[in-house]
């Protein structure tokens, strides 16, 4: 099963939030729930019957004539008893015939099959319904088999391919559906079933043919129209998606995977106060889920409303820590830093780290004491955020996050006030920028480009400031031969045009 989530991606100063994944599942289950619908026990209740046309006729044996009567009397009740004893009816004609060496007919075989797989789903005790299950298949197998039943039954081909399908075998479910089609089966189950498998398969084309087919022969049933409706968002049709979810809406209201599914619509189609509204709408309901939450942060973070998007990241957090949504949770804190949120993106990181407890990696722990250490460094909290940034580079040397912060955080550093005297405020100035330097040395041999470039153009600001131009244009130099940037070059212009000023005088 596809699972989809929507993509929040950060731009400067923005969020963009992009369509291109769902906060709902987009595969299969709703045509799996669609056999425990009224509408699936009535469509079952008519597979006993007999379509002459492409199927054999009544069984020519008089003992399956007899067995066959007590089977339709049974059924008429409606009662469980009176379905597990037409199932032993059938079994013990099947067995006297095996015994016999008679061959069991077609059309008794595909009624053994059928009456099976209803006992199967009444059954409470698993271990049986397993059992009833695995002679329903093998009963219309040989229904169909070309050897010792009738290779053209389309009603054992269309109960075998319900009947795989629904345990987990699509690919060859689809087989039997095909088959059945071929014969002239025009039910909306059949369709739409297989407009699930194919949609499972990729081929959203087929998929939307047989949905659109299953709709026009019986547009009640939801669970197709839904299907439809997911096949569109995967072909990245919202404006047709949207009105595909709005009809569904009409009728079930209170279904919150259709006003997500359309939230992703409106996002795509650039609708974004829609979206808030959808997503608002499942969060009073009680009914949003983690990847909702998160959308719905990041919408408010688009609309610059930077406390209602903390207050929903920190619901999403509280509500399920599963590891699959730490690094969801991680962008959320560092999306408010990058909005220079500071105390809300601190806010989001204690709430990780008070929900996740002792459950973080490695990895994730330094991600984490690195964010909050950036954090506290812009709130003013320098020197304890210097202590954490220095031990995590003890379990972490080539942090680049760290190196980069404690490189800036020594470069702005000045003497405390008890320090007076001006020639050791200079030292200790100078001692702090030198250690800077040193930080930013590091950073420049890491792996990551975007992290070497930083370092040069960091360490290059710094020396600006110790008024070392020809050193710091060199490192502009480098930094701009691992990617251009306009705004650089003209940083680097300036300084050129200050060199060329101070030779000059």
């Amino acid at each position: 099963m596809k699972r989809i989530i929507t993509l929040i991606t950060l731009a400067g100063a923005c969020v963009a939030v992009q369509a291109q994944k769902q906060v709902i599942d987009v595969d299969a289950a709703p045509a799996l729930a669609f056999y425990a619908t009224k509408e699936w026990q009535q469509a079952f209740m008519g597979y006993y019957g007999v379509d002459t046309g492409v199927e054999p006729g009544i069984p020519e044996d008089q003992r399956e004539r007899e067995v066959l009567g007590q089977v339709r009397d049974l059924l008429q009740t409606g009662a469980d008893a009176d379905l597990r004893a037409a199932v032993g009816a059938v079994e013990a004609l099947i067995r006297e015939q095996q015994a016999a060496g008679t061959n069991t007919s077609p059309m008794m075989l595909q009624i053994a099959g059928t009456l099976e797989m209803r006992n199967a789903e009444v059954t409470k005790d698993q271990a049986r319904a397993k059992q009833s299950i695995a002679r329903a298949e093998r009963y219309l197998k040989q229904a169909i088999n070309p050897n010792t039943g009738f290779p053209n039954f389309k009603r054992a081909h269309k109960n075998l391919a319900n009947l795989l399908f629904r345990n987990d075998k699509a690919k060859e479910a689809k087989v039997h559906f095909v088959k059945a089609i071929e014969l002239g089966d025009r039910d909306a189950v059949s369709f739409g079933i297989l407009g699930a498998i194919y949609m499972e398969e990729g081929k959203l084309v087929s998929a939307e043919s047989a949905l659109r087919n299953s709709l026009m022969i019986n547009p009640s049933i939801p669970q197709f129209k839904q299907l439809l409706g997911n096949v569109l968002l995967q072909q990245e049709r919202y404006a047709e998606a949207k009105e595909i979810f709005a009809e569904m809406l009409q009728k079930t209201p209170n279904e919150a995977t259709f006003w997500m599914a359309q939230a992703n619509c409106y996002i795509a189609l650039d609708e974004i106060d829609q979206a808030a509204r959808n997503l608002e709408i499942v969060r009073f309901m009680g009914k949003s889920n983690v990847p909702s939450l998160m959308l719905l942060g990041d919408v408010y973070m688009n609309k610059d409303m930077v406390d209602e998007a903390t207050e929903v990241y920190l619901e999403a957090i509280a509500m399920d820590p599963s590891p699959s949504y730490i690094n969801s949770f991680i962008g959320a804190a560092k999306t408010l830093n990058n909005y220079i949120a500071y105390e809300q993106g601190m806010s989001v990181i204690e709430k990780i780290q008070a929900v996740y407890k002792n459950n973080l990696d490695e990895e994730d722990e330094i991600e984490l004491l690195s964010l909050s250490s950036e954090i506290n460094i812009s709130l003013g909290k320098g020197a304890e955020a210097a202590a954490n940034l220095e031990a995590l580079l003890k379990r972490d040397a080539f942090n680049g996050r760290a190196l980069l912060n404690l490189a800036r955080y020594y470069g702005d550093l000045e003497a405390g006030a008890t320090v007076t005297d001006e020639i050791e405020r200079t030292r200790l100035k100078r001692e702090y920028e030198q250690r800077a330097i040193l930080y930013y040395e590091r950073a420049q041999n890491l792996d990551d480009l975007m992290d070497r470039r930083r370092a040069y153009i960091g360490e290059a600001q710094l020396r600006v400031q110790r008024n070392e131009l020809d050193k710091a244009a060199d490192l502009l130099e480098t930094a701009q031969g691992l990617e251009y940037h306009e705004n650089v070059q003209a940083y680097l212009n300036q300084i050129r045009d200050a060199l060329k000023n101070r030779r000059r005088s």
